[in-house]
């Protein structure tokens, strides 16, 4: 099942680790990254949010 997330430039631009309100919505509820074919993002934001993603585990944010 697809999800569409249309990224716009203020969501480009607020994709960051500190924003857990944003990252929450790209991983399941067992805490892993949704990939990039369900959500069908480009590949620039793909990596740019499991990133943040990353950065925000280490930091125990997520």
């Amino acid at each position: 099942m697809k999800k569409n997330y249309d990224f716009n430039n203020e969501d480009f631009l607020k994709l960051d680790y500190k924003n857990t309100h944003l990252l929450k919505k790209f991983i399941n509820e067992n805490g892993k990254i949704i990939p990039q074919r369900v959500l069908n993002t480009p590949r620039a934001v793909q990596t740019r949010l499991s990133k943040a993603i990353k950065q925000a585990r280490y930091l125990s944010l997520l």
